[in-house]
């Protein structure tokens, strides 16, 4: 079994899957296929790929793509993977069957999460899956739980009632991002209120940001920048909580089982993307502009905006205190 991605080379914050995914376990190989290239040069990349995987004669390919895709784009990659030499297509009708409409209607209807649309579409193929048994596994190795005890150790307290919280105040679109303000507000009362110890998440581009935070806070750690995306998702699972922007990190808490308080623009289809698992809490209010699913925001973050620091302290004291039985079978040790 072979996970087929793309991967972005002119984008230097691109996160491919198989960074995140675990090298062994999940899949026996790994392909990818370049995009944002010129004409010639994607010409070329696919005819490489379409000989290599004619190669490799796989038997069937899961076409599990998210539901922005249009008609054209399916039948376009159904022909390339039978120009590949595979005839079973698993996924590309379900798909089409199933598409998000573009522009995105208003008033914005909720949609399943497309955690949930994607085990439907194995489910139409008559794949017998167990929703109730499922959990996110990355498998996350000795040598990066090592890795993290070892960054960890000049950088957080290591006491055993240390409570830590994973704070996410950035993402790659500006629409996106909650007032900085407000962060260093919620997570200030947090550390009167429950003495948590709060870390930064992130790329090296959130760095300046988690160096103001931390100024404010008088404690915590930064670590944007610093740790690759599996060992952020070992040092995530140490965390209680995670509070931040609709991210990849948010999505990677939720992976490990921390529960998220996470603030949404209202840019996209309602629940589209919200975290998998249970027990989140999820903010996103209504305005006359939602659906537009822009990555510079044009109305000042007005959706952003009516997300108050009051409600989503609240929310975070919540979570804490729902945690508070657990903590004494449950601590993790740097």
């Amino acid at each position: 079994m072979t996970l087929l991605s793309n991967n972005d080379l002119r984008n230097r914050h691109y996160i491919s899957a198989q960074t995140v995914l675990p090298k062994e376990g999940l899949f026996d190989d790994w392909l990818t296929y370049p995009t944002n290239l010129a004409k010639p040069a994607a010409l070329a990349a696919n005819i490489r790929l379409i000989l290599n995987i004619r190669r490799r004669r796989y038997d069937v390919v899961f076409y599990l793509m998210t539901r922005n895709r249009t008609v054209k784009q399916i039948r376009r990659d159904v022909r390339f993977f039978k120009l590949s030499g595979i005839e079973e297509i698993v996924g590309a009708g379900y798909l089409r069957r199933n598409l998000l409409e573009a522009p995105i209607p208003r008033p914005t209807p909720a949609v399943e999460p497309e955690s949930t649309f994607l085990l439907d579409c194995l489910s139409s193929a008559r794949i017998g899956i167990d929703v109730r048994s499922l959990h996110p596994d990355l498998r996350l190795t000795s040598a990066e739980t090592r890795a993290v005890e070892q960054w960890a150790a000049d950088k957080i307290d290591t006491r055993s009632d240390t409570r830590l919280i994973a704070v996410a105040p950035g993402s790659k679109w500006e629409s996106k991002v909650w007032s900085e303000d407000r962060f260093a507000q919620v997570v200030s009362e947090l550390i009167r209120s429950h003495e948590v110890f709060p870390i930064v998440f992130g790329g090296s581009e959130d760095r300046p940001k988690g160096n103001r935070l931390l100024e404010i806070w008088g404690t915590g750690a930064n670590a944007c920048g610093e740790l690759s995306v599996r060992e952020a998702a070992a040092l995530l699972e140490r965390c209680e909580l995670y509070l931040g922007n609709d991210t990849g990190t948010m999505h990677l808490a939720a992976a490990v089982g921390t529960r998220c308080v996470a603030i949404f623009a209202a840019i996209d289809w309602i629940g589209r993307w919200q975290p998998y698992g249970h027990g989140h809490c999820l903010f996103r209010e209504r305005v006359e502009c939602e659906g537009c699913h822009s990555a510079i925001c044009f109305n000042n973050r007005k959706c952003l905006d009516l997300v108050t620091a009051q409600r989503v302290k609240s929310a975070c004291e919540t979570v804490l205190e729902s945690r508070e039985f657990q903590r004494s079978s449950q601590t993790f040790q740097f």
